[in-house]
């Protein structure tokens, strides 16, 4: 084995946040390697929402434009009572905010990880493995080794989690979970609209039931969400069932209306990895904080937070004696997911849901 690592940084998962994080590397020469478990991109929804500062990050990469076709503007958000009367409305500014582009987008989150894929062949320093599943990650002190699926090494200078809420490294770095004492189960369901349905309004709409609080979303194309919170007698397993799900949307929807694309029980949490950086390894994105999606902020996070990363790795690789530039990345970004993770749900309240 060569004395010297394969790679500057290797990247563990290739979903937004990785992906960006390569993007934003490959621009800066750092050679990098990107190694993503699944072969193809999650096929379903997830993410819908990000914010003026992701899109200068796209643009900054070179994906703002490609994705303009996959996008929408959010024209802003309605709260409303039981019995459908307007309690505020929350419109967001439809013209281009300082940072050059609306402040709020919807988005399919497979059209994003699509763009970003694509456009990565053209960073030369950039390599992307896919099916390749990490067993095992190991900082030595001057190099990171990595072991792979099929028994193969890989060293690298510095490592980088993107890799979700399970995340290897992150347990590699022994890091602990700060839990902000949010748990909360919701009913997540993404439907296609057979045909069109106007009453549902373009803006995101809040149910204010304070038994059972729900959000809708008016997503791009034929794409629809709700978000509604769960009971204590709901059961998982019940809505593992179309016909529970549908009973649950029946205020909204029915089946002869749309099609069912995804539906899913999370349960919401606020937490935060008590270390960001252990030595040569670093975490990002779900990895590094979990967030309730009230302010549509997740993704935004991760974003964010290899925003943060990118520059002060590639001065490192660069010139290692820079590398104490790294132990600044947790102090600048855990007081922005700190804030937006310790947000407790209100449904009367117009300071913490989803823009």
């Amino acid at each position: 084995m060569s004395s010297q690592p394969d790679f500057d940084v290797a990247i563990i998962g290739l979903g937004p946040v990785g992906a960006t994080l390569a993007h934003l590397l490959g621009l800066q020469g750092v050679n990098t390697l990107v190694l993503e478990r699944a072969k193809q991109p999650y096929p379903l929804p997830r993410a819908v929402h990000f914010d003026d500062e992701i899109m200068r990050v796209f643009q900054w990469i070179g994906v703002a434009e490609p994705m303009l076709p996959f996008l929408r503007v959010n024209p802003g958000m309605r709260f409303v009572d039981m019995q459908g009367k307007l309690l505020l409305d929350w419109p967001r500014p439809q013209q281009e905010s300082t940072l050059g582009w609306h402040p709020s987008w919807r988005f399919h989150q497979p059209d994003l990880e699509r763009v970003l894929r694509a456009q990565l062949i053209n960073r030369t320093t950039v390599k992307v493995r896919t099916g390749c599943e990490v067993r095992r990650v190991a900082d030595k002190g001057d190099h990171v080794l990595l072991w792979l699926g099929t028994d193969e090494k890989i060293r690298a200078k510095y490592v980088v989690g993107c890799d979700g809420a399970q995340s290897l490294v992150r347990r590699t770095m022994n890091s602990g979970m700060r839990d902000l004492g949010f748990h909360e189960r919701w009913l997540v369901a993404d439907v296609l609209l057979e045909r069109d349905k106007p009453e549902l309004g373009d803006q995101t709409v809040q149910y204010c039931d304070p038994d059972s609080p729900a959000t809708y979303v008016r997503n791009v194309g034929a794409r629809r969400r709700w978000e509604v919170k769960l009971s204590p007698e709901d059961v998982d397993t019940q809505f593992e069932k179309d016909s529970a799900v549908w009973d649950r949307l029946s205020r909204w929807i029915s089946p002869d209306e749309a099609r069912l694309e995804r539906s899913a029980v999370y349960t919401f949490h606020s937490l935060i990895a008590e270390k960001w950086r252990a030595g040569r390894l670093f975490i990002a994105g779900d990895a590094a904080h979990q967030t309730p999606p009230f302010m549509g902020q997740g993704l935004c996070a991760g974003i964010r937070d290899v925003a943060n990363l990118a520059w002060k790795l590639a001065l490192a690789v660069s010139a290692p004696p820079r590398d104490r530039l790294l132990d600044s990345y947790k102090s600048e970004r855990e007081p922005n997911v700190t804030c937006q993770s310790a947000l407790k749900f209100d449904p009367l309240s117009a300071s913490n849901i989803d823009p």
